[in-house]
């Protein structure tokens, strides 16, 4: 089966987007940890933000469906479309949390059950992965989010998400933070290194005065690499600053070139995202303000009330020269810089501005000189950078040349390139595996030095074209560098054919876009003035998109480009020239759309079904007919099996065409198919039949009629799951009913399939009635059978909250108790997930153990104080047997535990029942300390108020064990840590864990722990029989190499 099947079965529709979201919440911390993922980061948890309110907006809270749920949800083929979009959703991002939960995780800890959230090695192998898988990742989750909107409209949304969630006040920087992961992928190991050495540098990022502004201006010729040194300094000072860190990258082919304020927006959106003061600090201004977008005011305004809220932070800005107005207008660099001088006046804020040296930004900059620090970038600075790039540009493209020849080329252009990293780049299509040692260096020494000449020497090999292909070479480079997006090969080779000869003329189009026809007829031409870049989805030709290689190349078309010859010279003589470049595109659109032929309906689709070939092999590996079942088209179904459609076909998944139709439930084309004497139990690459997958849905007419006409439904997919396990698995009670009375007897008790039994399935979802049924046919057996965790269904009930489920399971099996690895009982669970009615019904059983402890010697009362839950301590309190101090493996108590993480009520009725009130702490401080490190007032003044914390109280402690003894002290400045019921929290000081790390032993079956960033660096490295803790990555890799031994 699927193993997002599971996540279904356990509390249906509602239940699988619960999963998902839990899911998907796990990836934020680590994703913000590494900086190159930021750009994705950024799109994911805007999705992620979107996908979370679609289920509060119709309805889906705490893993269940609400009873005011939107209408639409009740449609069965739109909750059916729903349930296939989270599907894919948890098979994309989520998938390998839930696989992980069969293996190592803990399985209560979490705040989903069986450890939803992903492993640290998975999540960082998320992160860290290749930038195309996380690109698809992260393209499919935005569109599938935005299918869910597609499909049911919220109708109504609440201001705060609707204000969030509007454009107009979080601009779509997608394109800019692009433009920053570019900057750190070009960027070579070693180089860019050197601005952290120098003192101006330094200065600026620790200034001697840190509540004054800090500003350092860092400018340079243009190729000099400048947006390759920003990212990396964005990089490294992401990466070491505890404070926020905002960074905005001005490009010119994106709309913020003439507006610069969009450097402010999304500086803010930064800040905010990082420091929560800043965000409600915006907050406030958003719901005092009435208008649909912050108007540059505002903005201002707020962004002087921001870096106030959030002191520390550092604004970086690259590119300030790419911008079209530097000195005059209300939009102009000049003004937004002078409007961030009046914003950081005596603030605590360093600003770092990176762009060539242009009149107007000197200026304005040069009136702030008492903050002022600039640093010039030479070529002294950028020497042995350019060597490294010169050398890596010569091994890529030459080779199998000796390495004496490699050497001696890359030397000559590294001193010929005169600092400029783009003359180098722009250098390399002249370098040819094939060329001589002599012919190479020739080459590179007839290249003119410097941009400008080089630029010169190119535009003169344009000039002397023969007419056809210089007037094609200006059309390439117009639409190139004078649209708002870049255009790919398909669209710039229809524009050029409009800007030559006014019309589309089908002779005149290129056979094959291919990589011969990019090679000869656009970089031939326009090389290496004009680069062609892969499409981020499509990998042909055609949609690769044609780009300006650096701002300084669109500089000199404006000064150099013609105008069209049908321009007037009047007409050029009254235009700025890159306006004229706007006319001729614009005039060039205007007759594409007067072309008769681009309007034309095609005739001929009437017979296309008989000049197709209907076994043709698409996407996913299906042929037209996979889509006419999926669709429950049975006319189209049977014309294609008139026209020879080949019903053996089999899928990438080795899904065919009866799959589809079962699992979508249509009958009449499940009939189609087997009248056409398709095969009755084909098995795809899970081993799941037709059978499983009309389970999986509930289709009792289509599995009614597959089962008389001889379905095996004996079958088991590739993990033991049959028939039953599939309609346990998803809800499907009424299809149970009906398997179990057609299937053989021992069909409600089979314990074969690797996840779990019938009734442990349906016990995940707290399905009563399912349950009984299963009970009907003989399952009252397995309540005493374990699955492959050692749970038992009482242990799965206890844990989601199903209090009637449980009370069903205890009246068959009142002494059913026991404890499963790691030495958590169905009671723990209940008081770790705060299920009071769980609790009651769990305390009436005689004999019940209520001071049970894990491996780890924590108890029901132990956890329940340490997540702040009063009516779970209330309960176990009441019963007689309490022990109230009963101690953890470090002598931890769970007065200690409610006090570290800050739950005052807790706390005042442990004293009321007479815990025991302890100065000292075995892990280290005192009792009043770690209240202090909670920083909650009310709980301090409560112990120090308490006779025995001003000197009456035992100032004895349990000793820490042995390997323990010369542990690091801890910091009296210890950072607050809030209690967060449902996260993963410390097994040493019990607070919640920012920054999770599992470890397990590999000695022990029933040893594993989280521990924080602080305990794990005094020295806690053992688990309690002292074996060294192994990081869950390493112990992955090494069960999978002992799984994987012959």
């Amino acid at each position: 089966m699927e193993v997002t099947g599971l996540a279904v079965g356990v509390v249906g529709l509602a239940g699988l987007f619960s999963v998902c979201l839990d899911s998907l919440s796990r990836f934020q911390s680590y994703r913000e940890s590494n900086f190159e993922t930021h750009v994705l980061d950024t799109r994911f948890r805007a999705a992620r933000a979107r996908f979370e309110q679609w289920g509060i907006s119709v309805g889906i809270s705490n893993g269940r469906l609400q009873p005011d749920h939107h209408d639409g949800l009740d449609n069965k083929e739109t909750a059916a479309l729903i349930e296939s979009i989270l599907q894919i959703i948890a098979k994309t991002i989520c998938d390998k949390s839930i696989l992980q939960r069969t293996h190592t995780r803990p399985r209560f800890q979490s705040g989903q059950f069986g450890g939803l959230s992903q492993s640290r090695s998975e999540r960082l192998k998320w992160a860290l992965g290749g930038k195309e898988s996380r690109n698809e990742q992260v393209d499919i989750f935005e569109k599938l989010v935005q299918q869910l909107y597609n499909l049911i409209s919220p109708e109504e949304k609440s201001q705060n998400y609707k204000g969030l969630e509007s454009t107009a006040w979080v601009e779509d920087i997608c394109q800019m933070l692009t433009k920053i992961e570019e900057g750190i992928n070009k960027r070579l190991d070693t180089t860019c290194e050197w601005i952290f050495n120098r003192s101006k540098f330094k200065s600026w990022l620790s200034p001697a005065d840190s509540s004054k502004p800090s500003l350092l201006w860092i400018n340079g010729p243009a190729g000099f690499g400048k947006t390759v040194l920003s990212a990396h300094i964005v990089h490294r000072l992401s990466e070491a600053l505890d404070t926020p860190v905002a960074h905005f990258f001005f490009t010119s082919d994106h709309e913020s070139r003439d507006d610069p304020f969009a450097a402010l927006r999304s500086w803010q959106c930064q800040v905010a995202a990082k420091n929560n003061d800043a965000f409600e600090c915006i907050r406030g201004v958003w719901e005092s303000d009435s208008s649909e977008k912050a108007s540059r005011r505002t903005i201002v305004d707020l962004f002087k009330q921001v870096i106030t809220a959030a002191p520390g932070c550092v604004f970086i800005a690259d590119g300030l020269d790419e911008c079209s107005q530097l000195g005059n207008g209300d939009t102009s660099v000049a003004r937004l810089l002078r409007d961030i001088m009046y914003s950081i006046h005596d603030a605590n804020v360093r600003l770092l501005l990176i762009s060539r040296d242009e009149p107007e930004i000197r200026e304005t900059l040069e009136e702030n000189g008492e903050i002022l620090s600039e640093y010039r970038i030479g070529t002294d600075d950028v020497g042995a950078d350019t060597a490294a790039f010169s050398q890596s540009v010569v091994d890529k493209k030459l080779s199998n040349k000796s390495e004496d020849v490699r050497l001696a080329i890359s030397e000559t252009m590294a001193a010929r390139c005169e600092g400029q990293f783009l003359w180098i780049k722009m250098q390399e299509q002249s370098l040819r595996n094939g060329m001589s040692k002599k012919r190479l260096c020739e080459v590179v020494e007839n290249t003119p030095s410097g941009l400008d000449r080089l630029y010169d020497h190119n535009w003169k090999r344009i000039m002397e074209m023969p007419d056809w292909d210089r007037d094609r070479a200006f059309a390439l480079l117009r639409w190139s560098a004078f649209t708002f997006r870049p255009l790919t090969v398909f669209a710039v080779t229809e524009a050029v054919l409009i800007t030559q000869f006014q019309e589309l003329d089908p002779d005149e189009y290129p056979e094959n876009v291919n990589d011969e026809y990019i090679r000869t007829e656009i970089i031939g031409l326009c090389g290496p003035l004009l680069e062609v870049h892969d499409h981020s989805q499509h990998s042909s030709p055609g949609n690769r998109t044609l780009n300006i290689p650096h701002f300084s190349v669109r500089q000199y078309l404006v000064e150099n480009l013609p105008a069209p010859a049908w321009m007037q010279a009047n007409d050029i003589l009254n235009k700025e020239y890159e306006s004229l470049h706007h006319t001729a595109i614009a005039r060039a659109c205007v007759q594409y759309l007067s072309l008769p032929q681009v309007w034309e309906k095609d005739g001929q689709h009437d017979h296309l079904i008989d000049d197709a070939d209907v076994n043709e092999i698409g996407a996913l590996g299906r042929s037209p007919i996979f889509s006419a079942c999926h669709s429950g088209s049975a006319e189209s179904v049977n014309l294609l099996i008139r026209r020879g459609a080949d019903l053996s076909i089999t899928d990438s998944q080795g899904v065919t065409c009866l799959h589809i139709a079962a699992a979508c439930g249509f009958e009449d084309i499940v009939r189609i198919l087997v009248e056409s004497k398709v095969k009755l139990s084909p098995q795809d690459h899970r081993g799941r039949t037709p059978l499983h997958l009309a389970s999986t849905r509930g289709h009792i007419k289509c599995y009614q009629y597959l089962l008389e006409q001889g379905a095996d439904v004996n079958i088991r997919d590739k993990w033991g799951g049959n028939v039953v396990h599939y309609a346990c698995i998803h809800g499907q009670a009424e299809l149970l009913r009906f398997i179990l009375r057609n299937a053989p007897d021992n069909f409600a008790t089979d314990h074969s399939y690797r996840l779990a039994s019938p009734l442990i399935l349906a016990s995940q979802s707290g399905n009563v009635d399912m349950a009984k049924l299963l009970f009907e046919h003989g399952a009252v057996s397995s309540l005493f059978i374990t699955e492959t965790l050692g749970n038992l269904p009482l242990h799965y009930a206890a844990s989601n909250g199903h209090a009637e489920l449980l009370g069903l399971f205890l009246e068959h099996g009142k002494t059913i108790t026991t404890p499963y690895l790691g030495g958590e009982t169905p009671l723990y669970a209940a008081a770790t997930k705060n299920h009071a009615e769980v609790l009651k019904l769990l305390l009436e059983v005689p004999d019940v153990s209520v001071n049970q402890k894990t491996t780890y010697g924590f108890t029901p009362l132990f956890i329940a104080s340490r997540n702040g839950y009063h009516d779970i301590v209330e309960l176990l309190l009441s019963t007689d047997s309490i022990d109230k101090d009963s101690e953890s493996w470090l002598g931890l108590s769970p007065l200690f535990a409610a006090v570290a993480n800050g739950h005052l009520e807790v706390t005042k009725l442990l004293l009321s029942k007479g815990a025991h009130l302890q100065l000292s702490v075995s892990i280290g401080r005192d009792l009043l300390w770690w209240a202090q490190r909670s920083n909650k007032p009310d709980l301090i003044q409560l112990l120090k108020t308490q006779e025995a914390i001003t000197g009456t109280a035992s100032d004895s402690c349990k000793p820490l064990p042995g390997p323990f003894a010369n542990i690091e002290p801890l910091s009296r400045n210890a950072k607050t840590v809030d209690c967060t019921p449902g996260v993963s929290w410390c097994y040493v000081c019990t607070l919640s864990v920012q920054d999770e790390r599992y470890f397990q032993c590999q000695e022990c079956h029933d040893s594993y722990m989280f521990l924080c960033s602080e305990c794990f660096s005094r020295g806690f490295h053992l688990c309690l029989r002292s074996h060294v803790l192994v990081p869950l990555s390493l112990m992955s890799r090494t069960v999978e190499a002992l799984q994987t031994a012959p």
